[in-house]
C-alpha cells in the first residue's frame, strides 16, 4: 500500500491493469440467463467500459476524456471509421490481386441477414480490443512518460492478443507487422479525432471487410471472392492484411 501512496501515476497503470482483467474474466462468471451472450455480445464490452468509467472517476474525470459519449461530434466518427476500414480493406484486396493474379468473382447471393448478424457480432471484439488497448492505460502512458513509451507498450499488447504463433515463422513476422501498423492506425485515429470512436469504427470496418466481406474463399456473406491463380499462396500467409494497414496508414485522420 505504500509503494502505491510513493508511485502513484505506477499504481493507476497496475489499477488498469487489474480492473481490465477482473473485467475480462468476470464474463465467464456473471449468473446471466441461457443464451445472453449468444444474443448479446457487449457484455465483455460493458465491463471493460465501466473498469475505464471508474478509473476516470478516481481522477474526477469521465469518459469524455476517450471522447465517448453521445455526443454528435463524436458519434460521427463510427459510421465514418467503418467506411474508411472497409474501402481500405477493397483496395488494399484489390492490389493483392493485381500482384498475384487472382480473379475477383461478384457474389450474386449474398445472405444479408447473415451480414447483418456479423456486423453486429464484429463491433463489440473491436471495441474490446480499443479499450484494452488504446484507451485509459494508452493514454495514462502518455502522461506519464510519452508518446513512444506509450506506442511501445501498446504494440506489445496488442500483438499479444492474437494468435501469430501457429502460421509458420514467415506468416507470424508479416502478420506481426500488419498488427504493429494496425496499432499505429488506430491510435492515430484516437489521438487526433479525439474519440476511440473513430479507431472502433476502423477497426470494426478493416475486420468485417478482411474476414466477411472481401474473401479469398466464397462465404455467405462474400461480395467479392477469388478464383485462385495456379499458384496457391503459403499456409497463414495473407498480404492482404499488410497492405490493409499500409493504406489505411496514410489517410488523413484530422478531425
Amino acid at each position: 500500500m505504500n509503494l502505491l501512496k510513493i508511485h502513484p501515476n505506477a499504481s493507476r497503470l497496475v489499477r488498469f491493469v487489474v480492473l481490465t482483467l477482473i473485467a475480462l474474466f468476470l464474463v465467464d462468471y456473471l449468473p446471466l440467463p441461457s443464451g445472453t451472450k449468444e444474443v448479446f455480445p457487449f457484455v465483455g464490452l460493458i465491463l471493460v467500459v465501466l473498469a475505464n468509467w471508474i478509473l476516470y472517476k478516481t481522477e474526477n474525470k469521465n469518459l469524455d476524456e476517450l471522447g465517448f459519449n453521445l455526443k454528435g461530434h463524436n458519434l460521427k466518427y463510427l459510421p465514418i471509421g467503418l467506411v474508411l476500414g472497409v474501402l481500405a480493406v477493397l483496395l488494399g484486396y484489390y492490389l493483392k490481386c493485381f500482384l498475384t493474379g487472382d480473379n475477383i468473382i461478384l457474389h450474386q447471393n449474398i445472405n444479408y441477414l447473415d451480414l447483418l448478424k456479423q456486423l453486429y457480432w464484429i463491433l463489440p471484439t473491436a471495441a474490446v480490443q480499443e479499450f484494452i488497448c488504446r484507451s485509459y492505460g494508452y493514454k495514462k502512458l502518455i502522461s506519464i512518460y510519452n508518446l513512444r513509451i506509450a506506442n511501445l507498450v501498446a504494440v506489445i499488447v496488442f500483438v499479444a492478443m492474437h494468435n501469430i504463433f501457429n502460421i509458420g515463422l514467415f506468416g507470424a513476422l508479416f502478420y506481426s507487422i500488419s498488427i504493429v501498423i494496425g496499432h499505429f492506425v488506430f491510435a492515430n485515429a484516437l489521438l487526433k479525432s479525439g474519440t476511440i470512436f473513430f479507431a472502433i469504427g476502423i477497426h470494426w470496418g478493416s475486420n468485417l471487410a478482411n474476414n466477411q466481406l472481401f474473401t479469398e474463399e466464397k462465404l455467405s456473406t462474400s461480395i467479392l471472392f477469388l478464383e485462385k491463380a495456379v499458384v496457391e499462396e503459403p499456409t497463414g500467409f495473407n498480404p492482404l492484411g499488410i497492405l490493409l494497414f499500409i493504406i489505411t496508414l496514410n489517410m488523413d485522420f484530422s478531425s
